[in-house]
């Protein structure tokens, strides 16, 4: 048996998902693209062989993060379902989203609720409880702490600016192996104080190559490389898989065609 751990960042255009893969034993879906692209995600999930999502963790309820759910969610069976209990009121969409939601058991999460798939941690290191419902919905993203044995992963959903100020706020952001960079690498997202907390060796940025947030930054890029963190893409990368292993963990990249 393959007792490896496969982390996939999915190149979904301008939006996110991350597949988190232990063989036979775990499957958690953090996010799911936008609607345009969610087949994509079904797609990847399928050809891995997965019958069945142990868990679909929301960050945050915009459509490039939970819309790509409409393709999936029909044809994939979901056990339990996480988000962060927000309400986005301006897109008819975010109904349909709370119907898909609520078909399977369901728990809002919050900073200091542990989760455990396999061998798999996840820890949710934001936000607090009862967040503000009329902050920012970026602002009250989900973070995540993704471990496998020695292997760590931050997985900063969407949080920039006042949201990643709150998240430092709170206390030292874990050290981690890799980021998957916030809010698809905008001018306001990343900071010197994150960086300088987390110590990455590699950050994911999931992005389109055309987008109206001018993502990812150029003083983001610098400031990533400035601390001596590889960069992956997804818009130029294409499909990005963490293999951690008893060894480590490798890095390998995927063009797929049929990405919009």
């Amino acid at each position: 048996m393959d007792n490896n751990l496969y982390i996939h960042v999915l190149d979904v255009g301008q939006g996110d998902a991350m597949l988190v893969h232990q063989p036979g034993t775990c499957a958690v879906l953090i996010d799911a693209g936008p609607p345009i692209n969610g087949h994509l995600v079904t797609g990847k999930i399928r050809e891995l062989g997965i019958e069945a999502l142990d868990m679909v963790i929301v960050t945050h309820p915009h459509l490039d993060h939970f819309a790509g759910l409409f393709d999936l969610m029909p044809r994939i069976p979901v056990k339990h379902f996480y988000d962060n209990g927000l309400a986005n009121a301006k897109w008819e969409y975010f109904d349909d989203y709370v119907t898909l939601r609520n078909r399977q058991p369901y728990t809002t999460l919050s900073r200091g609720m542990n989760l455990t798939c396999g061998g798999v941690k996840l820890d949710a290191l934001y936000p607090q409880a009862n967040p503000d419902p009329e902050a920012g919905l970026n602002d009250t993203s989900l973070a995540l702490l993704v471990s496998f044995g020695d292997f760590t992963l931050l997985h900063m959903g969407d949080l920039a600016g006042a949201g990643e100020k709150q998240f430092l706020e709170l206390g030292p952001a874990p050290e981690a192996d890799v980021i998957k960079v916030g809010h698809h690498g905008a001018i306001d997202s990343t900071s010197e104080e994150l960086l300088q907390d987390v110590s990455p060796k590699q950050a994911m940025i999931s992005t389109a190559t055309q987008n109206r947030i001018g993502s990812p930054a150029e003083a983001v890029l610098e400031r990533l490389l400035r601390h001596g963190i590889v960069i992956y893409r997804t818009d130029a990368a294409g499909d990005i898989t963490i293999e951690v292993n008893p060894d480590g963990y490798v890095i390998n990249t995927e063009k797929r065609s049929g990405n919009e």
